[in-house]
């Protein structure tokens, strides 16, 4: 799965990544920092050298500095409730007159954390706030902050706001981009499982059903028949092994391990071959360098085409032509037919068929020919980018 959904995870900005591997205890150390910085700010500083009309400090503007603050603890576990008590402890020290002092600039930190973290809307009616208060306190030409501070004190809110914002809409694309990638791993690993296990347990199903039919008359037929189901199933457990393989692990340069691929199609007909349906080869053309990708989906195009015709044909040839012309791989599978009347498929075969073919910008077509069936696909000889 990692090589598809690291890449995703790569691409997160570093500030990103980095306030995602933060110590749980770095908010609450924060919020203890803050508390101790603002109510320092607010005992050490003259307020008469400030504005005359502010008092000097007390016990309510003390407290209030201090829960203000701390707040920060919280600000990203709970952004709204950690805003709010920003917010009230900075206006209880500021209309009772006293220095707000260093409360002004960690509302802003605040409001920026709430963008970050909180809901777009949360973030909206935050800006809304800080923005009616510092007003507020203005037109109350309350000590310490004057209407001409009024659009400095705007112009920070809509910058800290911003930022905030934009942090948390990039963390979003992000999770979008990780879900993405991990919903498309899924759908690969679907195909692949739908593909070894389908293939695998029609051909020994097949073997099964003519082994019983032969134990007592034909003891050398049933005898092989054993001999394709044990095969079957080794090699069934082998490609789960190296699919497993394949997800826990990749090269150093992040690809994934060697594939199946088109070079595998004739191990593939002798396989079906041994049980008991006669498929007829015709290969031409080369394709040298070929993408892992491609020729994977070429060797699963005629695997699922000739699984199907074992599960839902009572034909007992097939015909499986592979021709390399120019830029395109031209597959087709066909069997003379008729179907089984009673057999019934899900259709998740034809559907992953599609899928695999759209993937690597090919083309596929499929359905009744005369009393059988047909598959064609048109797949790219060139690398996808």
């Amino acid at each position: 799965m990692r090589g598809q959904v690291g890449p995703a995870l790569g691409r997160q900005s570093w500030w990103i990544v980095a306030s995602q591997r933060l110590s749980p205890y770095f908010d609450p150390v924060l919020g203890i920092v803050a508390a101790a910085a603002a109510l320092a700010s607010l005992l050490t500083t003259d307020p008469a050298s400030i504005d005359p009309r502010l008092k000097d400090p007390d016990v309510v503007a003390a407290i209030a500095t201090v829960v203000a603050a701390g707040g920060l603890a919280w600000r990203r576990s709970r952004p709204v409730a950690s805003y709010a008590v920003m917010v009230i402890g900075g206006l209880v020290v500021s209309l009772s007159g006293h220095y707000i002092g260093l409360l002004s600039v960690l509302m802003l930190f605040s409001l920026y954390s709430l963008a970050a973290h909180g809901r777009r809307r949360d973030g909206l009616v935050g800006l809304g706030v800080g923005v009616a208060v510092f007003g507020g306190l203005a037109l109350l030409d309350v000590p310490d902050l004057a209407t001409s501070d009024l659009l400095e004190a705007v112009a920070l809110l809509v910058a800290a706001w911003a930022v905030g914002d934009a942090i948390r809409s990039r963390r979003r694309q992000q999770q979008d981009q990780l879900l993405a990638a991990v919903t498309e791993e899924r759908l690969r690993i679907a195909r692949e499982l739908h593909d070894v296990v389908a293939h695998s347990m029609s051909l020994i199903a097949v073997q099964a059903g003519v082994g019983a039919h032969l134990i007592r008359s034909d003891t050398v037929a049933a005898e092989h028949s054993l001999e394709v189901i044990a095969e079957t199933s080794r090699r069934a457990l082998e490609q789960t092994r190296s699919m497993l393989g394949m997800l826990r692990a990749e090269n150093e340069d992040g690809t994934r391990p060697p594939a199946r691929g088109l070079d595998d199609v004739a191990e593939l007909v002798e396989d079906i071959r041994a049980a008991g349906l006669d498929v007829t080869l015709e290969q031409s053309g080369t394709a040298p360098g070929l993408d892992a990708a491609i020729s994977l989906a070429a060797y699963r195009i005629v695997q699922e085409s000739l699984t199907n015709v074992i599960k839902h044909s009572a034909a007992t040839t097939a015909t499986v032509t592979v021709a390399v012309a120019g830029t395109t791989i031209e597959l087709e599978v066909t069997d003379p037919g008729p179907s089984r009347a009673s057999t019934t498929g899900s259709g998740h075969g034809l559907i992953g068929l599609d899928e695999r073919v759209r993937l690597v910008g090919g083309r596929a077509e499929y359905g009744a020919q005369g009393a059988g069936f047909r598959v064609h696909a048109t797949l790219p000889v060139g690398v996808r980018r």
